[in-house]
């Protein structure tokens, strides 16, 4: 997308029959580099072996934006690898690479199921606030934290870092069937929603049905986004009749302890007067308590 707006024709052809189902959830910026290495902060790859995922992939597009935005110039044909993010770890681990750059949102599993010998030999790049370079990066990202909490095993500190948006997306179908289709997914999404949200990846707290305005190029698809509308104003009404049940009860029991104050209170004073003027109180106590 930034590539388009940029001026990018190719970028452009891409992205135009592309149509957003929904924002999603903000997804880390990693750096990885082998302990052992001088590199301490992200400005400093300039000119370094790095992989950027694979050929085509929004991980590898992200990051040759990111290097352009940072360097002024895009990654040299000899330094620009393409590995998936398995492979970008074992080829960095036996210094076939310095650098390997993955987009997961933290906890990433990919991560957290490392042998735990392998990840003491890799440690992440942090961001430098005060870096020209960071400055430039930030006109297009935002600034992220690679929590301590989400990888106690590997990192000691937190680790300031970038963040990309993810979004959920599809294409322009015309199909009735694959219309169709498409719009049942939209219906289990909103059904299953709250459970995601319960259950799910922590990513998915994140995660919002509403549909914000688009940025210049963007395009909800029609058939989703119209039963995703008429999923949040059900659950939007519901929520209302639930809100509003609950001030009716407490509403009537308020009220209702009015009259049980004042008929216990009539009780009593009937009570007292029975047994006032009776021969056998007793008695008169039993049918009233009876009462």
């Amino acid at each position: 997308m930034d590539m388009a707006t940029s001026g990018n024709a190719e970028a452009a052809r891409i992205i135009q029959p592309l149509r957003l189902i929904m924002p999603l959830y903000d997804e880390e910026i990693y750096f990885v580099v082998r302990s052992d290495s001088p590199l301490k902060t992200i400005n400093e790859i300039k000119g370094k072996n790095i992989s950027v995922g694979p050929i085509g992939s929004g991980i590898a597009q992200s990051a040759e934006t990111f290097y352009r935005l940072m360097f002024g110039e895009p990654i040299a044909e000899a330094n620009e690898q393409h590995f998936n993010n398995e492979d970008s770890l074992a080829k960095l681990i036996v210094k076939k690479i310095d650098v390997a750059v993955i987009i997961a949102g933290q906890p990433a599993k990919l991560f957290q199921d490392m042998n735990p010998e392998l990840l003491q030999q890799i440690k992440l790049l942090r961001l430098d606030p005060s870096a020209p370079e960071t400055a430039r990066a930030k006109q297009t990202y935002f600034p992220a934290t690679i929590r301590t909490t989400s990888y106690p095993n590997w990192i000691t500190e937190d680790t300031p870092t970038l963040t990309v948006k993810a979004f959920l997306v599809t294409y322009n179908y015309g199909l009735r069937g694959t219309a169709g289709a498409l719009t049942k997914f939209a219906d289990s999404l909103c059904t299953n929603f709250d459970q995601l949200q319960a259950s799910g990846h922590p990513k998915w707290k994140q995660v919002h049905l509403e549909r914000p305005s688009l940025t210049k190029g963007w395009k909800y698809y029609p058939p989703m986004e119209k039963r995703l509308r008429s999923c949040i104003a059900q659950k939007t009404a519901a929520a209302q009749r639930s809100q509003d049940g609950a001030q009716r009860v407490s509403a009537r029991s308020a009220t209702s302890m009015r009259p049980s104050l004042a008929s216990g209170t009539a009780r009593r004073r009937r009570r007292y007067c029975c047994c006032a003027i009776s021969k056998r109180p007793t008695r008169v106590y039993r049918r009233d308590s009876v009462a």
